[in-house]
């Protein structure tokens, strides 16, 4: 079961590090007085955790979507060691770096945004979406023009720092800061899944939307949506053709488009970035997660040319004012470089292929058998529905399950009553097929069919 515990340090046995954690932390998405004691991770190597007693976890939500090669990678261990101890971290105001600049070279021209496209760091998904909205805002004021909306699709999620927070205000996560959030109008998504068919809820929703834009448009800074997936709402799909008909209807109305690739970016949807499956290129995208294979928090925005341009002029005030001290950190930069050459010579298109086709398939036998819908896979993400049970996030529809895996080991995180796999790529088909086994005796056991 997975491969052979490697430990670096003494190891801390469960109950111990429960205790000290309960006397000191407070975690995120956590309500501490009804959650469950947290797992305690002593060491990770591939696709799989250990506890301090040894035991061993199969990772498939890639520790919040982040770690895409798999944990204890040397090639990225190597890396950061190099950097670190020939320069370890400088500030970016006025200085640069050869991996802040390789790194920036080789996304612009991955990205094929075109010529003049910029590059700004910061440090994780929100702040990457952060200064997406910010460049938006200022862009049109630097024009001239007062343009205080954003538009979105309803119940996406763009991070916790106060702009992302009013981006995603559908999603429900932040009810307890609406007082502080801008206005924002949330488009509708007709949501599909295997064997859906969406296209009358599609043409609905297009009409919609070009009524508001005749209503709203020059009022409207920015268009931001998580392209093809919406993540944190529950792994909820839309189709490629309706995403390239809003944006090509928002791009015709003068509203620059923002993609959100923080979770879908670095081939997790079986492209390098989900855009490249649609017929739009965003004006600015934004990126994290993925982007140093998961072991260092790391933010990019990558911004086309045009949009730059606004910001140059003979006044600071033109200028945008937005930085970070750990902008463009040199170690985190190694790293993705690190990444991207792994992503390059693994084949990752392929490999993703191959998780791909084995999650649909696994997903579908478990529907033959048991009381579970909307099914859906793409690329190396897969999920499904608990019949039957709340939609709410909070209600944890899908915690019994998760407890019950975690028990088996094998890691799921269910979102509300939906169950999703996003295994990193390292994952192997006996791994997957651990996994499937574990839910297949989960639904038996408890009497589900």
């Amino acid at each position: 079961m997975g491969p052979k515990i490697v430990q670096f340090h003494e190891v801390v046995k469960n109950k111990d590090l429960v205790s000290r954690d309960a006397s000191f932390l407070w975690h995120p998405y956590t309500q501490h007085r009804s959650s469950d004691d947290p797992l305690c991770v002593a060491s990770a190597k591939g696709a799989y955790l250990y506890d301090g007693e040894g035991k061993a976890y199969l990772d498939m939500i890639s520790s919040w979507w982040v770690n895409i090669h798999g944990h204890g990678r040397t090639e990225l261990a190597a890396a950061i060691s190099r950097q670190v101890l020939n320069l370890d971290h400088v500030h970016f105001a006025g200085v640069t770096h050869e991996p802040a600049v390789a790194l920036a070279e080789k996304l612009v021209k991955l990205s094929g945004l075109g010529d003049g496209t910029r590059l700004f760091y910061s440090d994780n998904g929100s702040t990457a979406v952060e200064v997406a909205l910010k460049i938006c805002h200022q862009y049109w004021r630097n024009r001239g023009q007062h343009r205080p909306r954003i538009m979105t699709f309803r119940g996406g999620y763009h991070g916790d720092t106060l702009g992302a927070m009013t981006v995603g205000e559908s999603s429900g996560f932040f009810d307890a800061f609406r007082s502080w959030m801008f206005e924002v109008d949330n488009l509708e998504v007709p949501h599909t899944w295997r064997g859906a068919s969406v296209r009358d809820e599609e043409s609905a929703c297009i009409r919609a939307f070009k009524e508001k834009l005749g209503n709203i448009s020059g009022d409207v800074a920015a268009l931001i949506v998580e392209p093809l997936i919406q993540g944190a709402a529950g792994m909820r799909f839309h189709s490629p053709k309706f995403l390239s008909e809003i944006c090509r209807l928002a791009r015709s109305a003068g509203i620059p488009v923002v993609f959100d690739e923080v979770m879908t970016g670095f081939f997790r949807t079986g492209t390098l970035f989900a855009y490249m499956q649609t017929d739009v290129l965003p004006d600015l995208v934004c990126l994290s997660k993925g982007i140093t294979g998961g072991i260092l928090p790391l933010g990019a925005t990558l911004v086309k040319g045009e949009y730059f341009s606004a910001f140059l002029g003979d006044s600071f005030s033109e200028a945008l004012a937005h930085g970070h001290s750990f902008t463009g950190n040199p170690i985190t930069c190694a790293a993705a470089l690190a990444s991207l050459d792994l992503l390059e010579k693994g084949g990752a298109a392929s490999v993703v292929g191959r998780i791909s086709s084995q999650l649909a398939d696994g997903i579908e036998k478990l529907e033959r058998r048991f009381p579970i819908e909307k099914t859906r896979v793409l690329g190396g993400i897969g999920a499904f529905e608990l019949k039957g049970k709340s939609g709410d996030y909070a209600a944890g529809g899908g915690r019994p399950l998760a407890r019950y895996c975690q028990d088996h080991g094998v890691l799921l995180r269910p979102l509300g009553n939906v169950v999703y796999m996003m295994p990193p790529y390292c994952v192997l088909p006996e791994d997957l097929e651990l996994a499937f086994a574990v839910l297949e005796d989960y639904f038996s056991g408890h009497g589900i069919s």
